[in-house]
């Protein structure tokens, strides 16, 4: 399992958009007290489903996960 942090370094993102993506339902988690945590299937998930769309902000990761899982979610 991973952290927030661990994940932000992995995928060279801030901690800040690794929230964002946790938000917006992009990357799965599991809530362990006050933190998340990240299985390593969920980040390959999220490189294989997500590579070539623009997740920079919480708008753009939305519409993303729009295309990604159909408008019916």
């Amino acid at each position: 399992m991973l952290t927030q942090d661990d994940v932000a370094s992995l995928l060279n993102i801030h901690r800040t958009q690794v929230s964002i993506l946790r938000q917006v339902g992009i990357l799965k988690a599991i809530k362990t007290g006050r933190n998340y945590m990240f299985s390593q299937e969920t980040i390959k998930d999220f490189q294989h489903d997500y590579a070539g769309y623009n997740v920079s902000n919480a708008e753009n990761a939305r519409q993303s996960y729009l295309a990604v899982n159909g408008n019916h979610e």
